[in-house]
């Protein structure tokens, strides 16, 4: 027999029968149920890796018994079971977790059919499971050694090379001068690396965004163009910013959000042209509120774009003097993920870019 335990549930003799029979010759172990309690009861006992649940039945409803058995065990493929074969009771189903639906009559070809696809599903769902914990314990590793083994020496290379400026005075010629100040900034840009990644770690902690509040997006908003103007007025950008009167509140943390704004400000001030623009708008519908940041500068190749909120990617050919941790963007994807939003970054070479930051009301 295989390993795969399929659960039947379904008020219908026949169904059960049928299904019993296909897929025990198929060599799976099943087991079946006339009614949703005892399907429950079952799924609870045998924990099969897949069921078929019938969506009219008597007692428990098909997709009670569904979002019951889905959240007592989490890697199971639910299927429905319905005679009701519109789109509309499917696209249901689907929203509740449901894989897939086999509207009555169906053959034993398409049962089994449905099956393998299903138990293939499960197969990679679990193995993208593992693999994500496994990159989780790797990064939490790699964070502890950042932290213990990195932070420290650096700090004090760093003290190193301004008390050796300080003690030199002005003996240090221009050539020794400029290695020594391009040694520091080198340093500092580990520094802000290691705080960057640390920063992005504490973000999945169970202690973020414990204490949220009310926030006002538009004041956030104006606190980090105000944060970010000396910068962008000495390299010859303008930021303009067209909000509305009365924008709704969303909930989060508002140094972390700030420091998201300032982040995609200070990214567009980087890569826009002397006399170009920023410009932001804000926009809300009856379920989001959304901020829409956009530069006039030189874009972003259309197949990078995908990748821009990985850790340390950076886009190839642009200018070398803006190269950062490559971390910036992935703290500003965390924080937004964490307050249950959205960033995306539209471009056009030569034409500019544009990040859209989308919070829940």
């Amino acid at each position: 027999m295989k390993e795969e335990i399929i659960l039947i549930i379904d008020d219908d003799a026949s169904i059960r029968d049928g299904c019993n029979q296909t897929l025990k010759r198929e060599g799976y172990t099943v087991f079946t149920a006339a009614q949703g309690a005892q399907g429950i009861k079952t799924a609870r006992e045998v924990r099969p890796c897949m069921a078929f649940i019938d969506l009219k039945m008597p007692g428990i409803p098909g997709d009670e018994v569904l979002n019951i058995i889905s959240e007592d065990i989490p890697d199971i493929v639910l299927v429905v079971i319905t005679g009701y074969a519109s789109i509309i009771s499917a696209v249901e189903s689907m929203k509740k977790g449901a894989y897939d639906y086999l509207p009555k009559p169906f053959t034993p070809d398409q049962l089994r059919a449905v099956t393998r696809r299903g138990l293939e599903h499960r197969g990679l769902r679990i193995q993208a499971r593992k693999l994500k914990e496994e990159r989780d314990r790797m990064e939490r590793g790699f964070i502890t050694f950042v932290s213990h083994e990195m932070r420290s020496p650096l700090v004090t290379v760093q003290q190193y090379m301004e008390a050796l400026k300080a003690v030199a005075g002005d003996s240090l010629g221009d050539d020794v001068l400029d290695i020594a100040q391009r040694s520091s900034k080198r340093i500092q840009g580990l520094q802000d690396m290691i705080e960057h990644w640390l920063d992005i770690s504490r973000i999945g902690g169970d202690s973020f965004l414990k204490d949220r509040a009310s926030l006002d997006l538009s004041s956030i908003m104006h606190n980090s163009i105000e944060e970010m103007r000396l910068l962008c007025e000495k390299r010859g950008i303008s930021v303009t910013y067209d909000t509305h009167d009365s924008l709704p509140a969303v909930m989060g943390d508002e140094a972390s959000i700030l420091r998201v704004f300032v982040n995609i400000i200070g990214n567009a001030s980087k890569y826009t042209p002397r006399e170009g623009r920023i410009s932001i708008r804000d926009e809300y519908d009856d379920y989001y509120v959304s901020m829409h940041i956009s530069d006039t500068g030189s874009g972003i190749p259309e197949d990078h774009l995908a990748f821009l909120f990985e850790p340390f990617y950076q886009v190839k050919g642009r200018q070398q003097e803006y190269r950062g941790s490559g971390l910036g963007l992935t703290f500003c994807k965390r924080i937004m993920d964490a307050h249950k939003g959205r960033i995306e970054a539209s471009s056009e070479q030569g034409k500019g870019t544009t990040f859209s930051l989308r919070f829940p009301r």
